[in-house]
């Protein structure tokens, strides 16, 4: 489940990146999901986009290619992550 929510995070982490990589011209993306050019800027700066904004965006900017870019980002993201031999698990489930 927290894999979950770590996705997610990472998403809106990298909502911007996405967003300039897609070649889509913020006042086209602003104007697509019904928000003033200015306060999409803004958003974009700071990375606080709602969770129906962002669903919103990924409609009109998802393609393969971004897909990839987001799992590249999540692995490196996860390669920080502490990593267990699979027999110290199995110690400690007693198996």
């Amino acid at each position: 489940m927290f894999n979950i929510i770590d996705d997610y995070m990472e998403l809106r982490k990298n909502m911007s990146l996405l967003i300039n990589k897609s070649g889509f011209k913020n006042t086209y993306l602003a104007e697509q999901i019904g928000m003033p050019a200015p306060t999409f800027s803004v958003k974009k700066q700071r990375g606080n986009w709602t969770p129906d904004e962002m669903k919103k965006i990924l409609d009109i900017i998802e393609s393969e290619r971004l897909e990839d870019m987001f799992l590249l980002e999540l692995t490196r993201a996860e390669s920080n992550e502490p990593r267990y031999p699979i027999d110290d698990l199995i110690k400690k489930m007693g198996w």
